[in-house]
């Protein structure tokens, strides 16, 4: 089994930029990195929304993305 251990978090916000022909809507993406991998989610959502609120462009989503690293569980040998 593998087993997995936590590397990075960073914050995302996606910003509505437009509208693209089809009628889709246009991003522009916000990163900020360094977050704590073991901070809660509520503030991780919280931080995300005060930065938000200090951005003239209106706010389409708060996202958090983890980087996650896996290797093989060592065998205890049963």
């Amino acid at each position: 089994m593998a087993q997995l251990t936590p590397l990075a978090r960073t914050l995302q916000l996606q910003f509505l930029n437009g509208t693209m022909a089809d009628g889709r809507p246009k991003l522009r993406n916000r990163n900020w990195a360094h977050v704590r991998p073991d901070a809660a989610d509520d503030d991780v959502l919280a931080v995300g929304q005060a930065i938000a609120a200090l951005c003239a462009d209106s706010l389409y989503s708060i996202n958090r993305v983890d980087q996650t690293g896996m290797t093989a569980a060592s065998s205890s040998g049963n």
